[in-house]
């Protein structure tokens, strides 16, 4: 499943963003909060501890990253707990007006593995999709004003 959103941001922006791990509940739907960040994230194994979920249904839970190219692409491992966990790809390159981001997320363990995939698909789609809204409105640090008129 693949998600892309053009954002009118650098891909420095962007990145600074993503490469900031205490920013990860702000704009990956369905983390509530942030609990460690390693302070070598975003490098190969670097880990994010964070929580899924509202209180009081609250699951702790930790991404790995897999793979990562500064500035281009981002490989993580979300654990996902009894949900299952998904590698996550994102992709970053520079287009006219900022910069194009690419989200792939792939099922690797438990329920979302075994389910046909465009099942999976319908429900990772509009969580990704949001989850990019929220990385572009960081990265272009919009103000209320600018958001109600989109």
């Amino acid at each position: 499943m693949t998600v892309t959103r053009d954002i009118r941001a650098s891909r420095r922006q962007v990145w600074d963003i993503i490469a900031d791990g205490w920013t990860y509940s702000q704009w990956v739907v369905g983390n509530s909060r942030m609990r460690a960040v390693d302070p070598t994230w975003p490098a190969p194994g670097a880990t994010i501890r964070h929580s899924i979920g509202v209180w009081p249904l609250v699951i702790d839970d930790e991404t790995v990253v897999e793979e990562s190219v500064p500035l281009e692409k981002l490989v993580l491992h979300a654990k996902g707990g009894l949900f299952g966990g998904a590698r996550v790809i994102l992709r970053l390159s520079d287009i006219p007006d900022g910069c194009r981001v690419v989200m792939e997320e792939y099922p690797v363990s438990g329920p979302g593995a075994v389910l046909p995939s465009r099942l999976s698909d319908l429900a990772a789609w509009p969580r990704n999709r949001e989850s990019l809204w929220r990385l572009g409105a960081l990265a272009q640090r919009l103000k209320p004003i600018e958001l109600s008129d989109r």
